[in-house]
């Protein structure tokens, strides 16, 4: 069995069988064929004006699902849900501890603090532990 490409689909006016008044035909140019100009929506879209059933009436709000307006805004839960989540949220904000603040070190102490430290090593540059233990020790005197 040989198969062909055809030129044209069944309907399209350039196509060899051309009938305007077949099914194929009117479907054509109903879906191609826009004599006012250039579509917003392609034909069928949900959104394209001639499209029976179209959506354009319902209002979309931020947040909120216009065919779910039960569920909550933003998150999509059920009441159930949000309050399940809610009653989470609180038990690891009873067990939340503040994060301790450190006291501002002049810049200038820093400097001679790690250059002190390299000198007393012997090495040009400090490793990270190195480093981090002498910054720690200016946060306890700053204390």
């Amino acid at each position: 069995m040989t198969m062909h490409e055809e030129d044209f689909p069944v309907g399209h006016p350039k196509r060899f069988d051309y009938d305007p008044k077949s099914p194929e035909a009117i479907e054509w140019s109903r879906i191609n064929l826009h004599p006012k100009g250039e579509r917003d929506f392609p034909v069928d879209h949900p959104r394209a004006l001639d499209t029976p059933g179209n959506l354009n009436h319902v209002t979309w709000e931020a947040g909120i699902d216009p065919f779910n307006p039960q569920l909550e805004a933003f998150t999509g839960r059920t009441p159930e849900q949000a309050q399940g989540a809610r009653e989470a949220e609180q038990a690891l904000a009873a067990l939340a501890k503040p994060t301790p603040t450190f006291e501002p070190i002049d810049g200038a102490a820093v400097h001679a603090a790690l250059e002190l430290e390299r000198k007393k090593l012997g090495v040009a540059t400090l490793s990270q532990e190195q480093h981090q233990a002498v910054l720690e020790r200016l946060q306890i005197v700053a204390k």
